[in-house]
């Protein structure tokens, strides 16, 4: 629920265990335990999921995306989003 509420604005695990009064270095040990992924890639993977659905579902550019997504570069979401899917941005747009 915690990642669902602020995955936009705080996209490191220190926030999140912090916000759940465990250390970081645990949070990753219950995630890999429980859901077989680690805190950070669960986090990425819900960043990615929202970014996706603002490409289908809504006229916005890439950069209105990016900024809507937290991040404060264009670029450095466009890697992001290519890093997680192996498509750019625009490339998934296209797909579509």
């Amino acid at each position: 629920m915690l990642i669902d509420k602020y995955f936009k604005e705080q996209k490191f695990v220190a926030f999140y265990a912090e916000k759940l009064h465990i250390s970081a270095n645990y949070l990753n040990i219950l995630c890999k335990r429980n859901l077989k992924i680690s805190a950070t890639k669960l986090i990425h993977q819900r960043v990615c999921l929202e970014a996706k659905r603002l490409l289908q579902t809504t006229g916005f550019s890439i950069k209105e995306i990016a900024f809507e997504m937290g991040f404060t570069d264009h670029a450095h979401f466009s890697n992001f989003f290519k890093n997680q899917t192996g498509l750019s941005p625009t490339g998934f747009w296209e797909q579509l």
